[in-house]
């Protein structure tokens, strides 16, 4: 809980990370992550 409660504090609402803001040195990567959701079946 002391966890959670630590980075609630981090959260900086006008940054685009969803905890804490990036800092000097930092490396952002995009990367391709595959939707697994196209990919179940439908019942018709």
């Amino acid at each position: 809980m002391k966890l959670v409660k630590k980075n609630q504090k981090l959260h900086n609402p006008d940054s685009p990370l969803l905890i804490g803001e990036l800092k000097e040195g930092d490396v952002v990567k995009e990367v391709k992550e595959l939707s697994y959701i196209d990919a179940q079946v439908r019942l018709i």
